[in-house]
Order: structure tokens, then C-alpha cells, then sequence
């Protein structure tokens, strides 16, 4: 099928049912955002260091770390995306931090084709700083 965009696929991690698309490309920004770097034992430098960054008091600096590890983690990881826009959208005093990021989407980009971009806007999901 000449022309037919290849969306990457893979496995819901919370449910075991397919995806592909916009909702492989959530939960791959999830997985980034979420590990912790040194976490995955073969490979180490995978993830992001934004765990470290919402045990501080959140000032204007830090939270310019947080957005800049945000849009730095997911171009080091995701070759299918690129975060033009971050919005704080929620904080709580029990230290969640909720971000809203849109960008672009390049369905076909782990292949180096970004002739395909379809803007994207994702839901805001509250970022915790979880164990130690």
C-alpha cells in the first residue's frame, strides 16, 4: 500500500490492548517523563531527571528546569514529537504538578520523514514525585 502513513505500534502498559498513533506517542512521553535516569538497567540514559527537580519549593528557575527537561528528554527519546508549547495547568499542595504540552506530531519521524507534522495538543497529567 504505496503512501499509507506507518504508525508505530505497540502494547497498552496498563491494559494489554494494541495502540498505535496519538495514544502510542502519550504513553511513550509518559515513560520518558516518568523514569527516572539510571532506572532501566540496559539503558541507563533513558528517561528524564524531572523526579529530582518536584522535591524543590517551585520558583519561577525551577520551573523553567522542569519545562526545559521536558522538551529536552522528549527530543532525546521520541523522535516523533516536539514540544512547542508547555502550560502549568495545576499544582497542589500535595506536590502535583500538572503540565499541558502541544507540539508537533510526525507520525513517520522515527524514519527521518517529517514532510507528515499534524499539530497536537495533549491532556494535561499530573506529574508526582513518587519514592525517594
Amino acid at each position: 500500500m504505496a503512501g499509507a502513513i506507518r504508525y508505530r505500534s505497540g502494547i497498552d502498559a496498563l491494559t494489554g490492548a494494541r495502540i498505535s498513533g496519538v495514544a502510542h506517542l502519550a504513553q511513550s512521553l509518559d515513560k520518558i517523563w516518568s523514569t527516572r535516569l539510571g532506572e532501566r538497567v540496559m539503558r541507563l540514559e533513558f528517561g528524564s531527571d524531572l523526579r529530582s527537580l518536584l522535591g524543590e519549593d517551585l520558583t519561577p528557575a525551577i520551573a523553567l528546569l522542569i519545562y526545559n527537561e521536558l522538551v529536552a528528554s522528549a527530543a532525546r527519546f521520541e523522535p516523533e514529537y516536539v514540544v512547542t508549547q508547555l502550560q502549568l495547568v495545576m499544582l497542589t499542595e500535595g506536590g502535583a504538578l500538572g503540565l499541558r504540552h502541544a507540539g508537533l506530531y510526525f507520525p513517520e519521524g522515527r524514519f527521518g520523514n517529517f514532510d507528515i507534522a499534524v499539530p497536537l495538543t495533549l491532556p494535561a497529567k499530573p506529574l508526582e514525585k513518587k519514592g525517594a
